[in-house]
């Protein structure tokens, strides 16, 4: 019965261990990918995949968001799912994989995956003092 349990214990801590290797590694590798800015996104085809770093500054309500960095601002989509309610905040700095939504002279964004990056704005924010 210990070398069963002991068994299972050493399995989770695998499994375990290759999931923290994971998260570390996709969290690393979006850090990799180029960041456009508003200004370029507002110039792009439809459809186009894109990496945007800045801020939902407006929650609009029907999953809308008014998303803004230090070039513009843009509508972007963002389906419950994929939002995190507690981690929102208009001073929390988000990363953004979205595709490009052209209707006519119309520019949003779709969100693919989002990730927010706690404390950076109050970092900054203290570094400049």
């Amino acid at each position: 019965m210990k070398n069963k349990i002991l068994s299972v214990v050493t399995s989770l801590a695998v499994i375990c261990g290759a999931f923290a290797a994971n998260a570390a590694s996709s969290a690393s590798d979006n850090s990799n990918k180029p960041i456009s800015q508003v200004s370029e996104v507002k110039n792009m085809s439809d459809d186009t995949t894109v990496y945007v770093q800045g801020y939902l500054i407006q929650n609009l309500g029907n999953e809308m968001y008014t998303f803004k960095d230090d070039s513009g601002t843009l509508t972007v989509e963002i389906d419950d799912d994929l939002m995190d309610a507690n981690m929102y905040s208009p001073t929390t700095l988000v990363w953004i994989a979205a595709e490009v939504d052209k209707q006519g002279d119309v520019v949003a964004l779709e969100a693919e995956e989002i990730q927010f990056i706690p404390n950076q704005a109050s970092n900054s924010a203290t570094s400049n003092n």
